[in-house]
């Protein structure tokens, strides 16, 4: 049998429509299944006007019911006299059924008592009715709205259901609200229609100009903007996330060429894309250089083009670029640096000040990572793009809300046209970088610097007030701060310590008299924060996650020097020796876990095995030192390797476990000596060896 339904309503918002087909069919899959009803696929489509499932292969009939519950023991079930205990006839209660109905089933534990229950499976017709009426109720949307008198709460009001397995109609009734097998076309295109079948559904939602598969009217839209929008020397700039939306708000898309006055091309281009993507749900039309023209691209809910449609979104854009070419002159007529003064009334958060206070903090960081990377030469130009780095926010492109996601570009731009030099004003945009995963990442140093600093001015503000991210809540987007970081760090190979920049961001957090918890314990706790971020981002370079954690368990404060050890690691993963270096590092590990003591006497060295891995243990030691301090981390790893054979004959010869306290505890602090040696860069016990 094949199902088809579909809720038919007002347009439902572009947002809501992919997610909702989604938990439709993740729900429906769940009541077949609680159902004991198999099926072989389910499909969803939809449009802003209907969502629609279709279940292909659905069994006739439920899967017929047959278990056995198996309940206490014979021994608790029965008392002595062999009358039933109350244990038994809680069992029975629980199971529906009276104690005459309990079986004794063996099993290799003894007897127990049971239920063997059997239903038939019924008719799936029969339970259609319910299932999809549940299906209905049950569905969520991020906002709902009840209308007229009706009590069910739904995004848009439901004005039709088409339910129909195989020819007949599934009926069910919601508010007033009857199923049936109409459905309606396009709202402008198209008329209402009856069906007879579910294949003819298919046909006559088409022929009424309705596209039901949203993969589909993407693909139809990026064809047409091809087809009919691009001359030869133009691209349109389709933004995939655009895209998405843009299909979801139509059923059949038209791509209709509009235009607006070149005169607003004085305004940077990237204000009037922002104002045709964000605000119009335009694509922009660019010429092969990639530079703007005056010309957009609207996708009509239609099947024609229309001079109507045409005129009315230009007359709505020009408004639009309008305003944002007002909001661009108003702020070119002062400097950028006057807006810093307008920081000390903008509230970060209430405990941490404003943000220009934060920005003081960030300073004061800035002049101390400047110092440690041996950039002095740049400390003025990091300075001013710190000082000026949030300006924008308070200017009247930014700080009306209309294009927050210019926040830094046109920092950059007000700072070239205030005077400010071409370092600082890259430093301002830059600073925001990365803005998402897989977003670019500062260059400049001054972009480099300042962003970093103002995220750990955030997260140690954050963790220092006690704002800290649990579950989904990080109302402060910490671990997206965090991570920031770390990838602007290793990406610009900074050779910093990063537990020594924490402390300088909590120092001046203290000084500023806003701290309120213990430095201590926010740094420790700051420090594991970022750690979590370091070992997903070594991870997604492509490392094996127990490589990651080996060494990122020994050290990850010089993120640089933690990346080139992984490196090494996995380098020698791919060797031969690779897994007698593992296996002897947890011969040694595992004997001496949990001893502390590394002193060793030389006097108590009785064996001739003892003294030469005594005399080996301290020329490593000396070769261990100079491989690390080279950064020779493959060399370091073959260092530890040449004592294999040493120590190999050691356990052969020698009973560490002496029944002697003195000995056993000498020779398991030569053990442990050696352990520590083997531990300098990475845990290896926490490596599986390769098969």
């Amino acid at each position: 049998m094949r199902l088809l339904f579909e809720i038919g309503m007002e347009e439902l918002p572009a947002r809501f429509l992919v997610q909702t087909l989604k938990e439709m069919k993740e729900n429906l899959e769940g009541k077949l299944a609680d159902k004991r009803i198999k099926f072989e696929e389910i499909k969803t489509f939809g449009t802003p006007r209907r969502l629609i499932v279709l279940v292909e292969g659905l069994s006739e009939t439920q899967e017929d019911l047959d278990i056995l519950n198996m309940g206490p023991a014979k021994q608790v079930a029965f008392g002595e006299n062999g009358e039933i205990s109350r244990a038994g006839l809680g069992f029975a209660k629980s199971q529906g059924v009276e104690a005459t109905d309990l079986e004794l089933i063996e099993t290799p534990k003894g007897e127990y008592i049971a239920v063997r229950k059997f239903l038939k499976g019924e008719e799936t017709k029969a339970l259609l009715s319910d299932l999809l009426k549940e299906l209905v109720l049950e569905i969520n949307f991020p906002k709902s709205m009840k209308w007229g008198e009706k009590k069910l709460r739904f995004a848009r009001p439901i004005q039709w259901f088409l339910a129909l397995v195989d020819s007949e109609v599934v009926n069910f009734e919601i508010e007033g609200i009857k199923s049936g097998k109409s459905s309606r076309g396009h709202r402008f295109f198209g008329s209402n229609f009856e069906i007879n079948s579910i294949d003819e559904y298919f046909e006559k939602i088409k022929e009424n100009n309705v596209i039901i598969d949203v993969e589909e009217r993407k693909s139809l839209i990026k064809k047409l903007i091809e087809e009919k929008c691009q001359e030869s020397n133009e691209k349109v700039l389709i933004d995939e996330e655009l895209l998405k939306e843009v299909a979801n708000l139509v059923e059949y898309p038209y791509p209709i060429v509009g235009s607006f006055n070149s005169d607003f091309l004085e305004v940077p281009q990237d204000v009037l894309i922002i104002s045709m993507q964000v605000h119009q749900r335009y694509f922009p039309i660019l010429d092969l250089d990639g530079k703007l023209l005056p010309k957009f691209v609207v996708i009509r809910n239609g099947i024609e083009d229309s001079d109507y449609v045409r005129k009315g979104n230009e007359k709505v854009l020009s408004a639009r670029l309008a305003d944002a070419r007002f909001f661009y002159h108003e702020d070119l007529k002062k400097p950028l640096v006057e807006n810093v003064e307008k920081l000390k009334q903008v509230v970060f958060q209430k405990d941490l000040g404003t943000i220009y206070n934060k920005i003081e903090r960030a300073q004061k960081v800035a002049e101390y990572l400047v110092d440690e990377i041996g950039m002095n030469t740049r400390k003025d130009t990091v300075l001013r793009t710190l000082l000026l780095s949030k300006a924008d926010l308070v200017s009247n492109m930014i700080g009306e809300k209309e294009f927050t996601k210019l926040q830094g570009f046109m920092g950059a731009d007000y700072a070239l046209k205030s005077g400010e030099s071409e370092l600082v004003a890259k430093g301002i945009e830059e600073h925001y970088y990365p803005r998402y995963q897989g977003d670019i990442l500062p260059k400049g140093i001054e972009g480099i610097v300042t962003g970093i600093c103002d995220r750990l001015d955030t997260l140690c503000g954050c963790f220092g007030v006690g704002i800290i991210p649990s579950g989904s809540k990080d109302p402060f987007a910490l671990r997206r701060a965090a991570l920031g970081i770390v990838n602007i760090i290793l990406d610009s190979e900074l050779n910093i310590s990063l537990k020594s920049l924490v402390e300088k961001s909590l120092e001046t957090l203290e000084e500023s008299g806003v701290l309120k918890r213990p430095k201590a314990e926010v740094v420790a706790e700051v420090m594991e924060f970022f750690k979590q971020r370091a070992l997903n981002v070594f991870a997604e370079m492509g490392y094996s996650k127990d490589i990651v954690s080996a060494v990122v368990d020994k050290s990850y404060d010089n993120l640089v020097d933690t990346l080139l050890r992984i490196k090494a690691v996995d380098e020698f993963t791919k060797m031969d020796s690779f897994n007698n270096l593992v296996s002897l590092m947890k011969r040694v590990g595992n004997i001496s876990k949990g001893f502390e003591g590394i002193i060793i006497n030389p006097n108590l060295l009785k064996e001739e095995i003892e003294k030469d891995l005594f005399k080996k243990s301290q020329e490593v030691s000396k070769d261990v030192e100079i491989k690390l301090t080279e950064k020779d981390y493959i060399g370091y790893l073959n260092v530890i390797l040449s004592t294999e054979d040493l120590i190999n004959r050691y356990f052969e010869t020698i009973m560490v476990m002496d029944k002697d306290e003195e000995i056993k505890n000498n020779r398991l602090s030569q053990l442990n000596y050696i352990a520590t040696i083997f531990n300098k860069i990475v845990n290896l016990t926490l490596i599986e060896e390769k098969k």
